[in-house]
């Protein structure tokens, strides 16, 4: 039987010779959920022999990274804000930039209060579970136009044991809501349609409703700004996450309509948020 670290070697080779993002991180993690271990595990035990099954297991994960499909795809899971949470190809795979849009949200609030959160674009639904985790008197609706992406929200919500303070809502953006919230926030579709052809095979086999935001890349964030604020309670805020050389654009655009709105930088120093609230 071949040994972990022979399998590691080899499948790292092959992973970066396909073109991979960190291959031999790759070849760990899915060694790891073939044999049922941490990828600590594996890091630390080399020398253990590994039974024909799931080697077979493993080389079928790694014929499908191979061919460019993203680690939290085959796995099932990525992690955000501490969670697993559960991916399918019906939603974006949760990032570290969305992370930090949850964290900075996060201390705009008291961890006890009683608070309406809402959603907006809530695909796997990692940000209304990851705040309703953070926030236990917190109520969250979390909105999106995908009735699949909602399935694997409610699968999350479950996982966590958060779904009694989770409301998800079929909705094309503000179609089906009603109330108002003290946070508005969101990862909504912001890739310009021309740029789609230019992602890497893994951000390709993402859902394309997730990702396109139209020909300049406001086609779902323009109609979500344009009626918030009659979503949002007095003193609430709005915080929404965009690419790169989008947020200062909106920011002002904010401004012209009344609300007073500053831009964040991301854990990679990047001018990725916006924040607002009316004035």
């Amino acid at each position: 039987m071949p040994l972990v670290c022979q399998l590691l070697q080899d499948a790292g080779a092959r992973l970066e010779k396909s073109g991979s993002d960190e291959p031999q991180a790759n070849a760990q993690w899915l060694l790891a959920e073939a044999l049922g271990v941490s990828r600590t595990w594996v890091l630390a035990n080399g020398g253990e022999e590994v039974p024909a099954p799931v080697q077979e297991k493993f080389l079928r994960m790694l014929a499908r990274k191979e061919a460019g499909e993203p680690l939290s795809h085959i796995v099932g899971v990525q992690p955000f804000c501490g969670l697993d949470m559960r991916v399918t190809p019906a939603v974006l795979t949760p990032r570290p930039e969305t992370e930090d849009l949850v964290e900075k949200s996060a201390a705009l609030f008291e961890r006890q209060g009683r608070y309406e959160f809402l959603d907006m674009c809530t695909g796997s639904g990692c940000i209304a579970v990851a705040l309703a985790n953070k926030f236990p008197r917190a109520v969250i609706t979390a909105v999106d136009v995908s009735t699949q992406a909602l399935q694997v929200a409610q699968e999350n919500a479950r996982l966590h044991r958060v779904e009694e303070r989770i409301r998800l809502l079929q909705s094309d953006l503000w179609e089906n809501v009603q109330g108002t919230f003290d946070l508005i926030i969101s990862n909504p579709p912001y890739i310009p349609t021309a740029d789609l052809a230019g992602l890497t095979r893994e951000v390709k086999h993402e859902p394309r409703l997730a990702l396109d935001g139209g020909a300049d890349g406001y086609a779902v964030t323009r109609p979500l700004c344009e009626a918030a604020d009659g979503y949002l309670k007095p003193s609430g805020w709005m915080t929404l996450e965009l690419g790169e050389g989008q947020a200062w654009p909106l920011a002002r655009g904010l401004a012209e309509i009344g609300w007073k709105a500053e831009v964040k930088k991301d854990i990679f120093n990047i001018e990725r948020f916006v924040f607002a609230r009316k004035n």
